[in-house]
């Protein structure tokens, strides 16, 4: 017959080695957090990525920005074809549409008075982005002269609009503010 004592002494083993007898729930609880972990570096992983490729993409705004407002402002009457064929080429949309439209005009006062304009920008920085497209306020300065032996700095600050399109970083508007 068995005692109290029996009884106790059988539980007691049970109670101090719950775990014992029990490989597989620990393996699994193993394989889990191996799992979990993996998941996370993953994640993080792909986190990383996609930030670069959206700060290389800002910069690519920027100098889309940059190239078009310097085609833009610095413009000399000897080389006049080649300066409107860059400009153009650096342009979409709207803008484009309001480059052609108004193109004998820009052309026509260029050769007339023999502008001649050294532009430079001074600074450039991405204002906001949506999607292929975005918004860089730049501040550009140039040296102009003319004809006339006239010659005045000059100073710009504009909000360039910017699209994506094959590939390539376009204006598709220009705005000077004051």
């Amino acid at each position: 017959m068995a005692t109290v004592a029996d009884a106790d002494e059988s539980l007691r083993g049970e109670v101090l080695d719950p775990v014992r007898g029990k490989p597989g729930v620990l393996t699994a609880l193993a394989w889990i957090a191996l799992a979990a972990l993996s998941g996370v570096v993953v994640f993080g992983c792909l986190a990383v990525r996609s930030d670069r490729a959206r700060e290389s993409q800002r910069q690519e705004f920027v100098a889309g920005a940059v190239a078009g407002t310097l085609a833009l402002i610095d413009v000399h009457s000897a080389t006049l074809d080649v300066d409107l064929a860059t400009l153009k080429s650096l342009t979409t949309g709207t803008f484009a549409d309001e480059l052609k439209s108004g193109e004998s005009a820009f052309v026509a006062s260029i050769r007339d008075f023999a502008v001649d304009s050294d532009g430079r920008v001074d600074t450039a920085a991405l204002a906001s982005e949506s999607g292929t497209s975005g918004v860089v306020l730049i501040a550009a300065s140039a040296q102009v002269g003319n004809s006339a032996g006239e010659s005045s700095a000059r100073n710009y600050r504009l909000r360039i609009g910017v699209e994506e399109v094959d590939g390539r970083v376009l204006m598709s508007s220009v705005e000077f503010v004051p």
